[in-house]
């Protein structure tokens, strides 16, 4: 009778485990961390298509994202975008002979200066 009780209890402290992991996971997924594949080149030399990465779900829930900042959003409910921050609230944002221009200053991007040197290589 005792080997009976005792094989119950550890079958229902597996099924215990198993489903507070579960939760754990679910809990992770919808509001900490989630995985996203980047669909397409719009994000390169940074970022390129079929690269996988965590996204950090969190962190925007205390801070406002920054210039040149990587974000990700839904785009629709099936659809989420991944790009680079660029203007910020209140800005004129204005692109001139491949040259960016915030509020009429032009601004350096460095994350393009990979793609640039590969440019002006072949160019040449």
């Amino acid at each position: 009778m005792a080997k009976k009780k005792r094989k119950k209890n550890e079958w229902l402290d597996w099924i215990k485990a198993i489903v507070i992991a579960f939760i754990i996971a679910f809990v992770v997924r919808k509001f900490l961390f989630t995985p996203i594949i980047v669909d397409g080149p719009s994000m390169m030399p940074t970022l390129h298509d079929r690269d996988q990465m965590i996204v950090n779900k969190f962190l925007y829930r205390f801070e406002t994202p920054e210039r040149f900042d990587v974000v990700v959003f839904h785009a629709t409910q099936k659809k989420d975008f991944i790009k680079r921050v660029i203007g910020l609230p209140g800005e004129h944002v204005a692109v001139k002979d491949n040259i960016l221009y915030i509020n009429g200053k032009k601004v350096e991007e460095p994350f393009l200066e990979e793609k640039k040197a590969i440019c002006s290589h072949i160019v040449s």
